[in-house]
């Protein structure tokens, strides 16, 4: 057994053909199906389960593939030693950040981060927290950014700080003279959401009344997975939306009388740096978490005594 035929098993996993795998590893189709076919014999098991149309991995082939997986991690890490000893600020990272997130967070560090370690090369993707849990997995990121808790076998989770949930209100609307709002009294026809499955509206449903189709009470119904187009609409079209903390710190002084506390407890989300168990960017990991932890207030950093909110996902 080699580390090529474990990275030949999980390039074939990736793309179920072995015509296509093949031509992504630059060998021939037959070259691949051999050194397939021998890794499967010397295991005395199957990996692939072979079809006319598609090869998918058995049970037993997803168990090895994901093991062969942290194996190549680790033979990757091994390979960065001397710059690990070293501790050269140099080298590849790949982020995933949920889009409710990345543009008030990111956009606040990355000049500072880009000055500091020009060296470093950063790809920052948005993405959905089930696309970042999945390109974790198969080592097309290096780090994801998301809400927790999430339920995700093989990941490994680093709360970082936490962030309150606020209401966006219209100035032509009602409540917009209070200085903190009760969610029993606002009217469901005024609120606009974000996408359902979006993790962030998902924590918004498990604290209020709003868990409920979105269109069942609107006129209008407005779905978006972005925070800044409904915080658009509030303030042309009028209603209320929720916003987390950190995209209240980029509004600005004209608009900030927008900004409405929620009254009670307020909702808190956790914010989490997430990995796999093995990961050959540490290092580069906590260089980007230097910079980026800057930028978050204290009073965001400690641990509420609220009860964080939960997602709602599992993986």
């Amino acid at each position: 057994m080699t580390l090529l035929q474990l990275s030949y098993v999980l390039e074939l996993s990736q793309h179920d053909s072995f015509s296509l795998a093949a031509k992504r590893l630059h060998i021939s189709q037959p070259a691949l199906s051999l050194q397939i076919s021998k890794l499967e014999e010397e295991l005395g098991m199957q990996l692939f389960k072979r079809s006319p149309n598609r090869i998918t991995l058995t049970a037993e082939g997803e168990i090895f593939a994901s093991q062969a997986r942290e194996l190549l991690q680790l033979a990757d890490k091994l390979k960065d030693l001397p710059f690990e000893l070293e501790k050269k600020p140099e080298g590849e990272l790949r982020v995933g950040v949920i889009s409710t997130l990345a543009p008030y967070w990111f956009t606040m560090f990355l000049t500072q981060f880009t000055q500091k370690y020009p060296d470093i090369r950063l790809t920052v993707k948005e993405l959905k927290t089930e696309e970042i849990i999945a390109q974790l997995k198969n080592g097309q990121l290096d780090a994801g950014f998301i809400s927790t808790p999430v339920s995700a076998p093989g990941m490994v989770f680093r709360p970082l700080f936490y962030e309150k949930f606020f209401l966006y209100v219209s100035g032509q609307h009602e409540l917009y003279s209070s200085e903190n709002i009760d969610l029993n009294a606002v009217d469901l026809k005024e609120m606009w959401y974000l996408q359902e499955g979006n993790c962030f509206q998902n924590q918004v449903d498990s604290v209020c009344v709003y868990a409920k189709e979105p269109g069942e009470y609107q006129n209008i119904v407005y779905l978006s997975n972005s925070i800044e187009s409904l915080c658009r609409v509030v303030e042309n079209s009028g209603g209320i939306t929720f916003i987390p903390e950190m995209a209240t710190l980029s509004v600005g002084p004209e608009k900030e009388q927008m900004i409405k506390e929620i009254a009670g407890t307020p909702p808190v989300r956790e914010i989490s740096l997430v990995t796999t168990r093995i990961s050959k960017s540490d290092r580069l990991i906590e260089f980007l978490l230097d910079e980026a932890l800057k930028v978050i207030p204290k009073r965001m950093l400690a641990s509420p005594v609220e009860k964080t909110l939960d997602t709602g996902l599992r993986f």
